[in-house]
């Protein structure tokens, strides 16, 4: 009883307004997450960075359960931590009088809003107040972020500068990172299960579900092909094409969708996935990825040489952070 009546408080929250309208920890109370030296961190500050992994997860796995937990545990630990993190390095500079211009402040949330929230600056704002968030405590916490960067980067990555080996094997371990992943190319099939069937209301949103998690083991089990699934079930403007649909590119997909179907391997059954309006079974034909740029741009190649620097003085940069927490004073309160 108690999953049943959780799966029906999450369609409705699905149908009233879709996957952002659901918050990682209900409501908006913005209490006190922990405290670093005094500093503190607000569940606001862990809500809004952990929104992009809860939204991926509610797709997934759309009943919850233990995978679906364990999962938002461990993100939120990371989180956190990570957030603990930035207060110890801010404690230990905030008298070195570093200053970030405003510019790269809006620069770096303008990069968030169009890699989480494809440009749409409205749905990144709703998805702020759903945090519990304003718009000025997460600018002041992006400034943060970018402050540490900076201060990591004065004070541990300056040394040696890499070698011209060091860059060529950082690049070709890591070009695909440099990517414009928006380029990024997808063909699938796609079979389209509504939360609410017009052709027969009596049917609830768990029932809807619950065929299509029976569709998707039939399918695996050989019992009925994709193509005839998608024709007899499916609910969208391609189900007579068997769900075949056009190639898409990554900037045409909702950004959670499009992070699931691009971690799939070509043949690969994914699903059934909470969609707006309900749950898909995909199919995974092909996908071309877009090309790395050349090694010889001077953005790619300082990107490289950060890079290198970084990984060389990870090491050093650990033992301080560690012996800063060993210092510290850190309460944690969820």
């Amino acid at each position: 009883m108690k999953l049943v009546s959780r799966f029906a408080v999450l369609m409705l929250a699905l149908l009233a307004g879709g996957l952002t309208q659901a918050a990682p920890e209900g409501g908006v109370v913005n209490r006190i997450a922990a405290t670093v030296n005094g500093r503190p961190i607000t569940s606001s500050e862990v809500r809004a960075r952990l929104a992009p992994y809860f939204r991926e997860l509610m797709m997934l796995y759309p009943r919850q359960g233990p995978r679906f937990n364990s999962e938002l545990v461990a993100a939120k630990k990371s989180v956190l931590n990570d957030l603990i993190e930035r207060e110890l390095v801010l404690s230990d500079f905030e008298t070195k009088g570093f200053v970030i211009k405003e510019d790269q402040v809006e620069d770096e949330i303008n990069r968030r809003i169009l890699m989480q929230f494809k440009g749409d600056r409205s749905q990144f704002l709703n998805s702020l107040r759903q945090s519990g968030m304003n718009y000025t405590e997460y600018r002041d916490s992006v400034k943060k972020e970018i402050t540490v960067s900076a201060m990591r980067g004065m004070r541990y990555e300056r040394g040696i500068p890499p070698t011209p080996d060091e860059i060529e094997e950082e690049y070709k371990a890591t070009s695909s990172e440099y990517r414009d992943i928006m380029k990024d190319k997808i063909s699938y099939s796609k079979i389209f299960i509504p939360a609410i069937d017009r052709e027969n209301p009596m049917l609830t949103p768990e029932d809807q579900y619950n065929l299509a998690t029976k569709l998707r083991s039939d399918i695996e089990k050989g019992r009925i092909s994709f193509s005839a699934a998608a024709r007899q079930y499916s609910r969208d403007a391609h189900a007579e094409d068997g769900g075949v649909w056009p190639t898409m590119r990554r900037d045409d997909l909702a950004v959670e969708f499009a992070n699931v179907v691009f971690a799939a391997e070509p043949g690969q059954l994914v699903g059934p996935l909470l969609d707006p309006a309900g749950f898909t079974i995909v199919k995974i034909r092909s996908k071309k990825l877009a090309a790395a740029p050349e090694l010889a741009s001077p953005e790619v190649k300082q990107k490289v040489d950060d890079a290198v620097r970084r990984k060389k003085s990870e090491r050093r940069y650990r033992q301080w952070v560690d012996r800063l927490r060993d210092k510290a004073v850190i309460r944690t309160f969820i």
